[in-house]
């Protein structure tokens, strides 16, 4: 058996550096197999009373060696499990494939395999959405910026005067109470913002737009980002979970893509 599995290692590697078409997984199980062999018959010599089936390390011994070479317990564990038709060795061929995998993770015989599925161009979408939606908004509550708002009977000469002095895009309005019921932005009043005539005549309750697309502290950056592309917009208005009156602030677009991105370079340096 040991003549075998040295006897397949050079073979194998013969037809496989030659670019030969010989398969890895077939060649890696009869090696395995082999040397578990060689385990067991020399350890049912040295101690037969303890190793009383040499023959179970040929199992094992293929679960192990594969994972080593493949980097995938879990389904060698498996493969393995089905071929032999016996599920009676899975606790030893999991240890086994543990210790493997966690000695020869480094190396690999798929070059082109990639470490995890972050680096996967095949589940880069899936990866994208698994991501956004275990964030959620109030992980980001230090990026939600306080903004002022405009009282919805404010004229629109006063607030052409606070627009002079301010760098917001986004206006919540809000009523006598201070909840919000409208919201507008400096792309809405462009066409009107140099008007003359205008300026007590219209308040900006008659510029806002009441069919406010909003977002929480519970829900998941997923529906965030999908939010802000149903009308194109850059800002959301944040409010309380319980009552969507109370305003908490603006949560940008380029803040919740830039988290993201942060947390995915966290997430592969990690790695």
């Amino acid at each position: 058996m040991l003549f075998l599995a040295i006897g397949k290692v050079l073979t194998t590697s013969f037809s496989i550096g030659s670019g030969g078409s010989g398969g890895v997984f077939g060649p890696s199980i009869v090696i395995g197999g082999a040397m578990g062999g060689v385990v067991g018959k020399v350890f049912h010599q040295i101690m037969p009373g303890v190793v009383t089936e040499p023959g179970a390390f040929v199992v094992v011994g293929m679960a192990g060696f594969f994972t080593a070479v493949s980097n995938t317990p879990i389904s060698t564990i498996i493969f393995v499990s089905e071929m032999t038709n016996s599920y009676h060795l899975l606790l030893p061929s999991l240890l086994v494939c543990s210790v493997s995998y966690l000695a020869a993770r480094k190396w690999t015989i798929y070059e082109k395999q990639v470490k995890s599925k972050i680096d996967s161009p095949a589940h880069a979408g899936d990866f994208f959405v698994d991501i956004l939606q275990a964030i959620r908004v109030k992980n980001l509550l230090h990026l939600v910026k306080k903004v002022e708002v405009i009282p919805r009977k404010m004229t629109f000469h006063d607030f052409r005067e606070f627009f002079t002095e301010t760098k917001q895009h986004y206006f919540p309005v809000v009523d006598q109470f201070n909840r919000l019921v409208g919201i507008f932005s400096s792309t809405d009043i462009r066409g009107i913002i140099f008007s003359r005539g205008v300026g007590n005549l219209v308040v900006m309750n008659d510029v806002a737009t009441f069919d406010i697309i909003f977002t929480t502290p519970s829900e998941d950056l997923n529906t965030v980002l999908q939010k802000f592309t149903i009308k194109n917009i850059d800002s959301l208005p944040v409010v309380k979970d319980d009552d969507h009156g109370i305003l908490i602030g603006m949560l940008n677009r380029r803040e919740v893509i830039s988290y993201y991105n942060e947390q995915v370079r966290k997430m592969k340096n990690r790695d």
